[in-house]
Order: structure tokens, then sequence, then C-alpha cells
């Protein structure tokens, strides 16, 4: 017979499955408070088509959170997401302008973010993240991000779930 449900098999030796440290090729990015942050490639995706369409962020924590990445126009309006609104420098560089949770109505959302920061249109990306499956984790993940991201504008206004 089968012991289902026991703990007695889950030790400091399992948990390090869980939860791994960094490997090599995500390099601590170059980041202070209030400054531009380099986000981190996804090495599974690297030299594939796929490459420029994810990236990772990290918290304050040390987590790295992997976003997908649209360009504004053409972000689907996903419910119950993680939402920044990236600028794009000359250089290349991503920079959180802001951090907000689409909730259940995202359209709306979306349009704001479109319409507050037009001035940078062609430079403007939408980075979603989608994983996060319950309202604590991803109140979890905008708390997060936005103090590490500290730069944005107004980061209490900017986290409301709207």
């Amino acid at each position: 017979m089968l012991a289902y449900g026991t703990q007695s098999h889950i030790g400091p030796a399992t948990q390090a499955f869980s939860d791994p440290p960094a490997p090599a090729w995500f390099e601590s990015p170059v980041c202070s408070f209030g400054r531009d942050c380099e986000t981190m490639g996804l090495a599974a995706l690297a030299d594939t088509p796929l490459a420029s369409r994810f990236c990772a962020w990290p918290g304050i924590s040390g987590r790295r959170y992997v976003f997908s990445v649209y360009p504004s126009s053409e972000c689907p309006a996903f419910c119950d997401a993680v939402l920044l609104a990236v600028v794009r420098d000359e250089m290349g560089r991503r920079r959180v302008v802001s951090i907000v949770e689409t909730g259940r109505f995202p359209e709306p959302v979306l349009l704001r973010a479109g319409r507050d920061f037009r001035a940078h249109a062609a430079k403007l990306e939408f980075h979603m993240h989608l994983l996060a499956a319950s309202a604590a984790d991803r109140a979890a993940a905008l708390a997060d991000l936005a103090f590490h991201h500290s730069s944005v504008a107004n980061p209490s206004e900017r986290l409301a779930t709207r």
C-alpha cells in the first residue's frame, strides 16, 4: 500500500530543486533604484525567433519574473495579468514607466497605458506577466517589481487594480 501526503520525504535537498540558485547565464542586471534596469534574456530561447518575445525582470527580492513582450499597439488584453509599460531608449535599454494589474477588464487598462505614454509611441512596449496564478501572487509580484523599479512615477497610484 502506498502512503500519500506524508511530509517526511521533503527535506532541504529536495527544496533546492524547487528554487534553484540563479544560473550563470542570468547575470545580475546593472540596476539601481531610480535608474534604468536592464532586462535579462531567457537562455532557453537564445538564438531563436522567440528570444525577443520574452524577457525577465528582477524584483527587489531577487526573484525573476518572466514576461511576454508586445508592441503597445499589438498587446492582447489578458485578464488578471501584471502589466509593465516599458519604454526603450536609443540604445535599446528598457525602462519601466508603469506597473499595474490588468484585472478582470484589461481593455481599459491597456488603453489608459497607451494614452498615458503616447508620447513614446513607437518606443513603448507592454510586458505581460501571466504566470501569477492568484490575486495574492499578482499583488506580491506588483509590490516586488514596484519597489525594485522605483523610478516609476507614483508607484502607489500605479499599483491600484484597475
